[in-house]
């Protein structure tokens, strides 16, 4: 493994390379809110990082502004680690890094979660670096909240949009670490961002970048959609379904990872990711997907 730092101004990102064969393809992982890049490789040589490089394929991990092993830290920075520093400075970075250093080689891109939204955006706003892409790899990633029954719904407005706010105003940061909710604290701002964006329009909350219009105007790549089956809030496959809708006509594969239909137990939100049995669960199908599309 390597490591590689990407200076932004003041803020350090830093990117882990898993380096493979020359002849294979390329894949850039984004983690979403609450996480770091850990959640695609939560074990040494495993996870889906591991099941990527041992086909061959190089694969990059990122650690977005604020979280990881990226500098400066969130809480002593927490002012510029926002949403849309994250879309229109990390990710395009990343991306751009990646393909003037791959310039012979197909590159995927993945995200988590939140970073599967970002990264959408960021591609959006970005025509030039969407054309780079070969495909999209999109692990339970929604952006509205519009799914789920009466007790989901409840749940969600009372803990994610009321508690969780009150708490991140009183101590500085969503403190998802302490509260078992994921591998790292988030920043305020971010969260507060994707408060308005399930409740609202697909649009900049800074600049007031339209990217539901934006998007009219793409060529969307080829994408796989997984949805865990007990991720009732986070990634409901109904939400996954609209957000695929909402990128408009496109190939895209939408997978809803059911215990007795191909996996073996029941996956949430992030054990889609981490737990060992997505080795050999989902993980082959994701491999496919994407060596369909090497083609």
């Amino acid at each position: 493994m390597e490591r590689l730092s990407l200076n932004l101004d003041s803020v350090e990102l830093q990117l882990r390379c898993f380096a493979g064969s020359p002849q294979r393809a390329v894949v850039l992982l984004v983690h979403g809110a609450l996480e770091d890049g850990r959640v695609f490789h939560p074990r040494r040589d495993q996870g889906l990082v591991g099941v990527l490089t041992a086909a061959g394929h190089s694969v990059y991990v990122l650690d977005l502004r604020g979280h990881g092993a990226s500098q400066p830290r969130l809480q002593d920075a927490a002012a510029e680690v926002t949403q849309h520093r994250v879309i229109t400075e990390d990710l395009p970075a990343a991306l751009a890094l990646l393909q003037e250093r791959h310039r012979q080689q197909p590159l995927f891109a993945g995200g988590h979660g939140w970073g599967g939204v970002w990264l959408a955006s960021a591609l959006i706003r970005r025509p030039d670096l969407l054309a780079g892409i070969a495909g999209l790899l999109q692990f339970a990633v929604r952006r509205g909240q519009r799914h789920g029954g009466l007790f989901t719904r409840f749940a969600s407005a009372l803990f994610w949009r009321r508690l969780l706010p009150l708490l991140g105003h009183a101590k500085g940061l969503i403190p998802a670490r302490a509260m078992a909710l994921g591998s790292a604290d988030e920043s305020t701002a971010i969260y507060a961002a994707n408060l308005a964006w399930m409740r609202g329009e697909w649009r900049d909350l800074e600049d007031g970048f339209d990217y539901a219009s934006a998007i009219a105007e793409l060529a969307w790549p080829p994408s796989l959609y997984l949805a865990g089956e007990t991720d009732r809030q986070q990634g409901h496959i109904g939400d996954v379904r609209d957000f695929a809708r909402e990128l408009g006509p496109h190939d895209a594969q939408i997978v809803l990872l059911q215990k007795g239909q191909g996996c073996s137990r029941r996956y949430g939100h992030n054990d889609l990711l981490t737990h060992p049995q997505a080795e050999v669960d989902h993980f082959p199908l994701v491999l496919s997907w994407l060596e369909q599309h090497l083609r």
